[in-house]
């Protein structure tokens, strides 16, 4: 392989596994908000134990894969861009949990309603967003110090074992469990602590240089897709003889696939090589405009489809919970993920047919274009 950069724009094979994921994203947030299956049971069962699955190692973590493969295509990859970046990330985040947050809990709270956490909770949810911005703010500062991809790597790997070391800490009375939880594990809102996950933007990085400089792609995959199907069979069977339980690997249940490790490292980068490949392959056999457009538009509509889905959700299971705690059952769940899923994008084309800038697919090259 040599040095020189060959593939550059986007990717298709990453905008499938973007689109897969945005599927999946939006079910397993159907799943746990407004259906009756109880997410603090660890999965039993076929279909629990696939839906978890699907949006454990192919959710969030091949969404942080994917933006460390775009910050090595990006051409806004400075320290500096990605400083700004990472502070619109941060912004973003703290606005969505005060709107699918801190809104309807006041509100809750006003009515008489017993709620299970406060408004500073609420607001203060280090989720996947807050995460982001952290981690752009990070590999900024890697960057502005010269450090090598392998470097990067260490580091991670290094703040991932020190991450698990201060979730040790006690900070249950103190506000600076909101400070600390955007670097690790403080508290029950602390969902994606920098210090644990900061691994997968790194990875994606690193897979990026490789897929920038390949002369063949297809063959690139077929090396790769193999030996990593190898490898996430072989750590299931290394783990389980150890004695974990594989499910720790994704389940929601004990919070145990939010407090990531070395071992969930491990595995998950081996099923992400795996549904990147597979995605390729799938993006070289379909040619169908409308998928492919269909699949371009999610890829490149993911953050603002994550925030309009969670509002959706989160009203949804609020006028739930006025009218009785109704739930939808296990076989409405993938349906209703649909339906949010397209009201979503209903509502960005909405708000874009009003701001008078919408995306319209292009009939010659059958992808979106902004106009």
């Amino acid at each position: 392989m040599n040095d020189i950069i060959i593939n550059r724009g986007r990717q298709k094979e990453l905008d499938w596994a973007k689109a897969f994921s945005v599927l999946f994203m939006v079910c397993i947030h159907c799943y746990e908000e407004i259906s009756n299956i109880d997410a603090e049971i660890a999965p039993t069962g076929i279909f629990r134990n696939l839906m978890e699955f699907l949006a454990g190692p192919l959710g969030a973590p091949m969404f942080m894969f994917c933006m460390g493969v775009g910050i090595m295509y990006s051409r806004n990859n400075t320290p500096a861009d990605m400083t700004k970046r990472g502070l619109k990330l941060l912004g973003t985040g703290y606005l969505l949990s005060f709107v699918k947050g801190t809104v309807p809990t006041a509100i809750a709270i006003y009515l008489g309603y017993e709620v299970p956490w406060t408004l500073a909770d609420s607001l203060f949810l280090v989720s996947i967003l807050q995460f982001a911005g952290m981690a752009f703010f990070t590999i900024a500062l890697m960057k502005k110090l010269r450090l090598p991809l392998p470097a990067m790597m260490a580091v991670s790997l290094v703040l991932s074992v020190l991450g698990g070391m201060l979730s040790k800490l006690d900070f249950t009375n103190s506000w600076t469990k909101y400070l600390f939880g955007l670097f690790f594990d403080t508290c029950d809102v602390t969902t994606f602590p920098m210090f644990r996950w900061l691994f997968y933007p790194v990875f994606g990085m690193i897979f990026a240089y490789y897929l920038q400089r390949t002369e063949d792609k297809t063959r690139f995959y077929r090396l790769i897709c193999p030996v990593a199907l190898v490898g996430t069979i072989a750590f299931t069977l290394i783990y389980t003889a150890c004695g974990y339980d594989i499910r720790t690997m994704y389940m929601l249940a004990g919070r145990v696939f939010y407090h990531q490790s070395l071992l969930h490292h491990l595995f998950i980068s081996m099923v992400i090589l795996v549904a990147v490949s597979l995605c390729y392959f799938l993006s070289q056999v379909v040619k169908n405009i409308a998928v492919n457009g269909a699949t371009a538009y999610l890829g490149k509509n993911v953050d603002v489809i994550y925030l309009v889905q969670w509002v959706i959700i989160i009203y949804a299971e609020s006028f739930m919970n006025i009218f009785g705690g109704f739930r939808i059952s296990a076989p409405y769940i993938i349906p209703a993920g649909i339906l949010v899923l397209v009201s979503s994008i209903g509502l960005i084309e909405l708000w874009r047919f009003v701001k008078g800038s919408f995306p319209v697919i292009n009939r010659q090259r059958g992808n979106y274009v902004n106009v």
